[in-house]
């Protein structure tokens, strides 16, 4: 009987293992399904976006060729409009696809778009608007996709006024781990010489905002007003288009390569520019030459709890993430953080111009033209704006609520139970500096310098996907 009841014992601990690991595996696959659905979804959303503005730009040069400036300048108009509402319908089209793969609405996701919406309601005061009524019509709709529930979170939100993130992720997770060689590549200096909070530089002043964009998932477009760039072979290109896509009967005539007009265009560069020290997932050397541009993609965050206490969760029930430690942007489960599982999937809409039989990039005309058939997903250090994590939620919160109150009164009014404030603390403590300098004295030789995929000297990249 002791035996048996033993062997009893054993089986049900195993049985419960059993449940607990399919579990989890079961969390993971759906997490990562959502995340790289609703990539896939916004980064359509953006290449459908960039071809309607480029059809704008091609009945542009038909009103013109016309002698109709009135038309061309409501063009340029609804361009402007479509520079938000584009991404937007995205972000609402994202919603919609990690539902349907079964991500559940995360209040914590529906609080930041709701805290930003009170912000771009202030914009009139700061930015002007690229069209008439913008602020409060881009306020409206991101309130609107707010109230029908997020569940995947656009995590390279670009914000116009953006939080206070001066310190660099890898900075305090060198402190955490007690990472001294990340100091001696990345900021001895600093760790030698310093004395307190006083001693940070002060922030940087940021570079005047792209505000033609929409700060979620943004297309990279900036409006000029030129002569038509490329002359009368960009004219030649544009009838070409318009004959191939049906767009209009009408021949535009050379005379529009004179004619001084407002042209939407590309502010994109090429992906190895992103890592201009070669720390980059993708080597140029790999990247055929029509698909090497950087600029509009979508980084999508998707949160699960895999924590074993929790029961079944069915549609309609919101799994709450518990936070002991910031999310890795990667996919992660692990009991000691109360099983948090995050997906971090990027996007970005490809296409190709024809030039003399030849793909081209689309940019290769200066001017959007309609070139996007196709999306797929892509590392994520390869995405413009990576880094930003807008909807890692400790991460986020500390940099908005939490890095003022640091650069003016030091860390004595940081919040206890936010770990990066923790790592602030540790940070102030002198003793604490002097045991890394006195580490790197006697060890430094060990550093040895790895060059990573996207993540910095001595850090390799922080992506799994």
């Amino acid at each position: 009987m002791i035996f048996m009841i033993m062997a009893l014992l054993i089986l049900a601990v195993v049985i419960v293992w059993v449940f607990d690991v399919h579990t989890v595996l079961y969390l993971k696959a759906r997490t990562q399904n959502a995340g790289d659905a609703a990539a896939l979804a916004a980064a359509r959303w953006q290449g459908i976006s960039l071809n309607l503005i480029g059809d704008l730009n091609i009945l542009q040069a038909l009103a013109l060729s016309r002698g109709d400036t009135t038309a061309a300048a409501q063009i340029t108009d609804v361009q402007a409009r479509l520079c938000f509402v584009g991404p937007l319908v995205g972000l609402l089209a994202s919603q919609q696809a990690a539902k349907n793969n079964r991500a559940y609405v995360n209040p914590d996701y529906m609080a930041i778009l709701m805290e930003h919406v009170a912000d771009v309601s202030d914009y009139a005061d700061f930015f002007p608007e690229p069209y008439t009524n913008a602020w409060p019509e881009y306020a409206g709709m991101l309130a609107n996709i707010a109230e029908q529930g997020v569940a995947a979170g656009p995590d390279n939100t670009w914000y116009f006024i953006p939080p206070i993130t001066d310190l660099p992720r890898n900075f305090y997770e060198a402190v955490a781990g007690l990472d001294w060689c990340w100091f001696y590549w990345n900021d001895l200096t600093t760790l030698q010489s310093y004395s307190g909070y006083q001693d940070w530089p002060d922030p940087p002043t940021n570079p005047p905002p792209n505000t033609f964009n929409c700060e979620v998932f943004g297309l990279g477009l900036l409006p000029f007003t030129t002569v038509l760039p490329g002359g009368a072979g960009t004219v030649e290109r544009m009838n070409q288009i318009s004959s191939e896509r049906g767009i209009s009967p009408e021949t535009i005539s050379n005379e529009v390569a004179g004619i001084t007009n407002t042209w939407y265009g590309y502010a994109w560069t090429s992906w190895s520019a992103l890592a201009p020290d070669n720390n980059f997932p993708i080597l140029p050397l790999q990247v055929k030459p029509e698909y090497d541009y950087a600029g509009a993609d979508a980084v999508i965050r998707v949160e699960a709890t895999a924590d074993p206490r929790m029961p079944t969760v069915f549609p309609g029930i919101q799994p709450f993430l518990i936070r002991s430690a910031p999310s890795a942007t990667r996919l992660t489960q692990s009991a000691a953080t109360a099983g948090a599982i995050t997906w971090t999937a990027a996007a970005k809409p490809f296409g190709y111009l024809a030039a003399d039989g030849s793909p081209v990039r689309p940019d290769a005309y200066a001017i959007v033209l309609p070139a996007f058939h196709n999306v797929r997903l892509i590392p994520v250090d390869a995405a413009s704006g990576s880094n930003i994590g807008a909807y890692d939620i400790d991460w986020h919160r500390h940099n908005k609520y939490h890095m003022q109150i640091y650069w003016e009164s030091g860390p004595a009014g940081l919040e206890a139970d936010c770990w990066y404030c923790q790592q602030l603390q540790t940070w102030e403590d002198p003793a604490f500096r002097q045991q890394g300098i006195d580490w790197l004295n006697d060890t430094n030789h060990t550093c040895d310098q790895v060059v990573g995929g996207g993540g910095g000297p001595g850090g390799g990249t922080r992506r799994g996907h």
